[in-house]
């Protein structure tokens, strides 16, 4: 039987109980994960008993796909559960604190939510902030200067592992020198590969030494790497993190609905360009709903992307199993 081509995507939905078109999708095409958002997690009972609906659901719908539920909670400014389980403060401050609290404050929110059912939390965030970085990035980057970043995420993947959660280093190249944000349009970072090396790459190589099971790219054009954004750079997603940096794990797409790619191409070219350089898992936020888009995206990577590819992503993403 050839891979599900649904199996590479990671969708959100509307409301705080899965809805009927999510399993439907998932029977059609398969799934590779759902993501959560703040619409979704009212306060942790609810979901709880969302999860395991979803756990239910999926289990009927595509059988064997052993999907992933994610959640961006980063802490500070981008938490999408504030009810019911430990809140942290931004990066900066929660780094400000030292190693000891921060492992403790992570660990205690970890256990929180894999409780609830959830298998990743999409942090800790790598990236290293310069002077000319948006804001988008901001207090969400443990601080400036690479080594204490590094030290930091890779503290912070730990207690996330310890707590029994999936960690994601993101985003990589790197987003610490984007003068824009790549939510609403396309960052362009005008460094050489020497440059990210010596700065923004330091925490991504000390987090895949560290063992992090995932790795989010970002929405980042680097000319002088590579004519296209990360996400569809095999330049940076086979050359730089899996040969230079050794990652052996999941490559997760930030979400394809951001504004950063709305000019690079029809939404299943794109995933079938994201699937081709490297991308193991995309995420689409909102594309459930009407859900013609995402049927077409399914459909352009079942025809646009190789069997032996599709194949090599579902390994990747069933090794993870759910566990850290």
């Amino acid at each position: 039987m050839s891979p599900r081509p649904g199996r590479c995507l990671v969708i959100g939905y509307e409301g705080v109980e899965p809805p009927a078109e999510l399993f439907a999708f998932a029977g059609r095409h398969g799934l590779g994960g759902v993501i959560l958002f703040a619409r979704n997690c009212p306060d942790a009972p609810t979901v709880a008993r969302a999860v395991a609906s979803l756990r239910v659901g999926l289990a009927g719908a595509d059988p064997g796909g052993s999907p992933l539920v994610l959640v961006d909670q980063e802490g500070g400014r981008v938490e999408r559960l504030r009810h019911g389980v430990p809140r942290l403060p931004s990066a900066r401050e929660l780094g400000a604190r030292g190693e000891a609290a921060l492992a403790a404050a992570v660990t205690a929110q970890a256990r929180a939510l894999a409780a609830l059912g959830i298998d990743g939390n999409l942090a800790p965030v790598c990236d290293v902030v310069q002077p000319e970085e948006s804001g988008a990035i901001g207090d969400r980057s443990f601080g400036a200067d690479p080594g204490a970043v590094a030290r930091l995420a890779v503290a912070h993947l730990r207690a996330t592992r310890a707590g029994g959660l999936l960690a994601c280093a993101k985003h990589f190249p790197g987003h610490g020198a984007a003068r824009v944000d790549s939510h609403r349009e396309l960052p362009r970072v005008d460094k050489d590969l020497l440059a990210f090396e010596a700065l923004d790459l330091v925490p991504f190589r000390a987090a895949v030494a560290a063992g992090v099971p995932l790795v989010m790219a970002a929405h980042v054009l680097c000319p002088a790497v590579a004519p296209r954004p990360a996400t569809l750079a095999p330049e940076w997603l086979r050359g730089v993190l899996r040969e230079r940096l050794g990652f052996g794990g999941l490559v997760l797409s930030d979400d394809l609905e951001m504004g950063a790619l709305a000019e690079l191409g029809a939404p299943g070219a794109v995933a079938v360009e994201a699937v081709n350089a490297g991308c193991d898992l995309l995420i689409y936020g909102r594309m459930l709903e009407p859900g013609l888009a995402l049927a077409e995206v399914a459909h352009a990577l079942g025809a646009g992307v190789s069997g032996a590819r599709l194949a090599e992503a579902e390994a990747r993403r069933q090794a993870l199993g759910g566990a850290p």
